[in-house]
């Protein structure tokens, strides 16, 4: 099943519109004069959503250093929006598309430090006092440059502005993000279907390129582990995939695997014993996995914060003897320290985890997770996407839970 639609026109321009009209008011609410708004591309498609979000335009130039003479900012997209004024957005090559991309002005340029200060002063920001979203997207020299180019107007971080408009989605955004988890799903049952004795961790990943790249959608990652690394969330490295050792009977093949269809991501975790024939600890601490997250998913409801969800988990947690029997063990460095996140065009509030105090809504779109057990046992893993509506969490990840 090949999807018959164009992610990049789903979206109406007005509602690009509309949300440009909302930054605007956000920023006039916390008294700003306009906001710019800095994205990366070039590949990593977790630092291009605020700009993609407002303008529909991802900047695709992989990142070249400042020091190279070859432009500034490259691979940034900035979007320069006034409480009152035209949207200008600038661009770092030609070859954007004209197509989708909404905005009053745009410039192309190699040299985007530069265009960003002309731009400032064509808007009439020169000197007044604005917002910057995007510090934690920007390279260092990307700041800097910024810095370099304002002369004497009053900047306020304002990171969070942009993020908190896109957690709640709008219902053409969550017709997307249904189409976008049906690619998720199928994608992961291949992967997971591909997990036999003698397959390589690449031979899984393949099965699911072969399903979602005829899509036009990205892989991201599958971040897996298997046999001796399944006590770990993945073997760092580029790809994350082993091409070499044929996976054998008993081991246990786990991945987090996140994609995106037209800026949208899915992030589905699933895990199977290859072999399909797990031993009655395996099994015991992966159903425990599964009931923990489908517990943590049915509780969730509007009102609640990220900090009362891991609480309903970490009580649920308490009273499960199969994980208090888990080997307690010292961790080299702090572990995730969330059972989930908000997801959208990036992985984005609320954060379920303690002290976080963003208010769940109706039409955010959320991702819970966990990994349990411990270098004797390896670890399990598994993880729901759903859409968050008044009466609870639709759960978009379908696919198959267990292969035994």
């Amino acid at each position: 099943m090949v999807q018959t639609i164009d992610p990049w026109t789903f979206i109406p321009k007005e509602e690009f519109v509309t949300r440009q009209n909302n930054l605007r008011k956000a920023a006039q609410a916390a008294g700003l004069d306009g906001v710019v708004v800095y994205s990366r591309g070039g590949a990593p498609i977790d630092m291009c959503a605020d700009v993609l979000y407002l303008t529909s335009h991802y900047p695709q130039q992989p990142y070249v250093a400042e020091h190279t003479g070859v432009g500034s900012a490259r691979s940034h997209g900035v979007v320069i929006l006034p409480v009152e004024g035209e949207t200008i957005l600038i661009v770092d090559i030609p070859y954007w598309r004209r197509d989708v991309v909404v905005a009053d002005d745009v410039r192309a340029s190699i040299w985007v430090t530069q265009r960003v200060g002309e731009a400032l002063k064509d808007a009439g920001l020169y000197g007044k006092r604005i917002g910057l979203c995007g510090t934690s997207y920007m390279t260092a020299s990307a700041f800097l440059g910024f810095q370099s180019v304002i002369g004497d107007t009053e900047v306020v971080i304002v990171d969070e502005m942009v993020e908190k408009l896109r957690m709640i989605k709008s219902p053409r955004e969550q017709d997307l993000i249904r189409i976008v988890a049906d690619i998720g799903n199928r994608s992961i049952e291949a992967m997971l279907d591909a997990a036999v004795v003698g397959a390589t961790e690449a031979d899984c990943v393949t099965a699911a390129l072969n399903v979602l790249v005829p899509e036009g959608a990205t892989l991201y990652d599958a971040a897996c582990a298997s046999g001796e690394h399944a006590d770990g969330y993945t073997w760092a490295r580029v790809p994350s995939h082993d091409a070499n050792r044929p996976m054998e009977k008993g081991d246990i093949f786990h991945v987090d695997c996140y994609g995106a269809f037209g800026g949208y991501l899915w992030d589905f975790g699933r895990l199977r014993f290859v072999g399909d024939e797990p031993t009655d600890l395996q099994r015991i601490l992966q159903e425990t996995t599964i009931e923990y997250i489908e517990y943590v998913c049915g509780a969730i409801k509007p009102g609640m914060t990220g900090d009362d969800v891991i609480k309903i988990g970490q009580a649920w947690l308490a009273e499960s003897p199969v994980v208090q029997a888990i080997p307690k063990e010292k961790a080299e460095t702090e572990g995730f320290p969330a059972v989930g996140h908000g997801v959208g065009m990036s992985w984005e509030a609320p954060w379920l985890m303690v002290g976080e105090q963003t208010v769940i809504e109706p039409g955010m779109y959320l991702a819970v997770e966990t990994m349990l057990g411990s270098s004797q046992t390896g670890l399990t893993f598994f993880e729901h996407n759903g859409l968050m509506h008044e009466d609870g969490l639709e759960i978009l990840t379908t696919c198959r839970k267990r292969w035994w």
